[in-house]
């Protein structure tokens, strides 16, 4: 089996590279083809990426290093070359009043002058782009090969797991305690005759399951379990449209037990992680995350009855974060009683109902105009992407069931409806470019949002009254209204607190607003005994080390499901290929006992991981490895960012790296 995975690794490397090589020489003569062909596969396909990053090289790679056959090429199209003054007038009208509505192209970068000078720092960067784009189609490739793999394995495992070996020799108790003990996920967990390393998995968000997806349980020496209180992944994307009836709950959750059917699922809520002893507490529990919902939680005796406690060799911990955070800053009010969020199912359900049961209440009698008014006066917090999609959703529905031409149910209170938007920036969707964020409030006010910048909450007093603050003049304004939906931000969960609080002082120094400090392969900085404490996604942020060549100046990465998906992804093939997690390998090194509190060379930060069997000298492993002897650290590549906006239009930040393709308005809704 080892020389069959050698060699799909040398055929999926020499393939990879002829796919870059053959699109590099097409693209210098055909550049448009390249990105219509690596989008037509879709932005999720890694595998296409080699073609843009062809397409990139050819628009700048030197004129006197091409072919003969190349030059010939473009000679042909000489005719077809812009004038210099064609290639120097605008991509977009400079006067808004000229330009057409429902332009669909805002701007774009993937074009680039011709006549600019190519210099050795941009070749360099180019090759680093190179080598990043094509590990990742490689990594795809390894996937592939991976989940193959597990499924032609899946069913033998599972007859072994759960069927009884022969029902025919078995009697009926027999047959029954053999079922039993199949279902009962912590048997094999706590086999004391099973030597195979725990691996446990806190959390079923996007870095769970895409570490869940990738893991090679069945080959990669871990017994592997996840634990989680939802049984389910959310595609969190589509929750606002669920929030309002677009789609149906059930079409935007994938249940955890498929997504691998050979890593055991336990429900329950993980109460504490004590990580010098590697334990957990668990509370078992269907509460579809009850623990955020004051009127579910269960008195301290019943919390004592279900919990058990679990140890484990390796934790991964990936629980994300919770809604209702602003900034950093506590805002008074701001609770579960007075707010809405949209953060799980629960939320959406809860936030659909109260919508729903407004519009019947203001169809009532008896109440006043400005009753009605208040009543149906939605405020929305937060002009990040949940905030704005949120709102462009809600629009869609209201304009729906109040409308007079499609007889609408609340036709009849189409007057009194109101949106609010209220966000403390001077500009919605921050994490987009500007054209895309003057797109975005252009629209919002075009459909009849009233938007509030430079505008903070300065406390929420009720369920229909909040008090907003402006930045500007310093005043404050109170704001009645029907429902008050936060989406501001967010903050860690009481287990992110807990677990930060048990690391030394210089590692909670390191911690970035109530974020796990980790180094850049995912190991939680400052935790006893290296290697055995990960954590990434939303609630862990990537340190450098803190050297001769480091400054301090860390890019944290954003709170995106793209970021969280690629770490679970990166986890996933550090354990697949075997990589030694711990500092072992250095303490062998220099003839001294290894350390379980992770100080060698007086360091909170651990050496890269090392694979020792490629590092001793096994050429089977170091071509599986590519050469990669030391483990290379997490490298995110931004794929861009979408947002709906409501009445057909989106916006798309399409994204290679630095190549950016940005469109607004009808295709920017196809691509979203």
């Amino acid at each position: 089996m080892s020389g069959f995975k050698s060699h799909i690794h040398m055929l999926s490397t020499t393939c990879s590279c002829y796919l870059l090589l053959h699109a590099l020489c097409y693209c210098s003569h055909n550049s448009s083809f390249c990105t219509t062909y690596a989008f037509s596969i879709g932005h999720y396909n890694e595998i296409s990426k080699p073609c843009i990053l062809a397409h990139s090289i050819a628009k700048s790679y030197p004129q006197s290093s091409k072919s003969r056959h190349h030059q010939s090429l473009l000679a042909l199209k000489a005719q077809e070359t812009p004038t210099e003054a064609q290639r120097t007038e605008p991509l977009i009208n400079p006067d808004p009043e000229e330009e057409e509505e429902d332009k669909l192209t805002l701007t774009t970068s993937f074009t680039s002058k011709r006549n600019s000078t190519i210099t050795t720092s941009d070749i360099l960067k180019a090759l680093d782009f190179a080598s990043v784009l094509l590990n990742k189609g490689l990594d795809t490739i390894e996937d592939a090969y991976t989940h193959f793999r597990r499924l032609q394995l899946e069913e033998a495992y599972l007859n072994q797991t759960i069927a009884p070996t022969s029902a025919s020799k078995l009697n009926m108790d027999d047959t029954i305690s053999s079922i039993t003990e199949g279902i009962n996920c912590l048997t094999q967990w706590n086999d004391p005759l099973d030597k195979r390393p725990r691996l446990l998995v806190i959390g079923s968000g996007w870095g769970a399951h895409a570490l869940i997806k990738i893991i090679d349980s069945l080959d990669t020496g871990y017994r592997v379990l996840c634990i989680s209180p939802m049984n389910y992944f959310l595609f969190t994307p589509m929750l606002a449209s669920s929030s309002v009836g677009t789609i149906e709950f059930r079409s935007i959750v994938e249940p955890i037990r498929d997504a691998n059917p050979t890593v055991p699922f336990l429900e329950g809520t993980v109460l504490d992680i004590h990580p010098v002893e590697r334990l957990v507490d668990v509370r078992l529990s269907s509460s579809d995350d009850a623990s955020s919902i004051p009127q579910l939680q269960s008195n301290d005796a019943t919390i004592q009855q279900q919990t058990i406690q679990l140890s484990y060799d390796i934790a991964v911990y990936a629980c994300g974060v919770r809604a209702g955070g602003s900034s950093g800053r506590k805002v008074p009010g701001v609770t579960y009683a007075n707010c809405h969020f949209l953060k799980n199912i629960a939320d959406a359900m809860r936030l659909r109902s109260s919508v729903g049961d407004l519009l019947e209440r203001a169809s009532g009698p008896g109440l006043s105009i400005g009753h009605r008014r208040r009543m149906l006066h939605f405020v929305v917090v937060g002009g990040g992407a949940t905030g704005v999609e949120y709102i462009g959703e809600l629009t869609d529905y209201l304009a729906d069931v109040t409308s007079f031409a499609r007889k609408g149910a609340f036709a009849a209170l189409a007057p009194y409806t109101s949106i609010t938007l209220v966000h403390g920036g001077d500009q919605v969707l921050p994490q987009f470019d500007e054209p895309l964020r003057i797109k975005a409030l252009s629209s919002l006010q075009s459909r009849g949002v009233g938007v509030k910048l430079k505008t903070r909450v300065a406390r929420v007093e009720s369920p229909s009254r909040i008090v907003v603050f402006n930045k500007e003049d310093k005043s404050e304004e109170i704001l009645d209204c029907g429902i008050i939906i936060w989406a501001a931000g967010t903050a860690p969960v009481p287990l992110t607190e807990r677990l930060l609080s048990k690391l030394s002082p210089e590692a909670r120094a390191l911690s970035s607003y109530g974020r796990l400090a980790v180094d850049p392969w995912l190991r939680v900085i400052g935790a006893p005994h290296c290697g055995s404490l990960f954590a990434l996604g939303d609630a862990s942020a990537i340190i450098q080390n803190r050297g001769a060549d480091n400054n301090g100046g860390d890019e944290i990465l954003p709170q995106t499901a793209q970021v969280a998906a690629q770490q679970g992804a990166f986890m996933a093939r550090l354990l697949n290929r075997g990589y030694d997690l711990t500092d072992s390998h250095v303490s062998m090194e220099k003839g001294k006992p290894v350390n379980p509190d992770n100080d060698l060379n007086g360091s909170l930060f651990a050496s890269p991981p090392v694979h020792l069997e490629a590092r001793g000298g096994d050429i089977g492993k170091i071509i599986q490895l590519r050469g990669n002897i030391e483990a290379k650290s997490f490298e995110f590549l931004n794929l861009g960012l979408l947002a709906f906006l409501g009445g057909g239009e989106a916006l798309s930040q399409i994204q290679i790296g630095e190549n950016k393709l940005i469109e607004a308005g009808s295709t920017g809704f196809l691509l979203w």
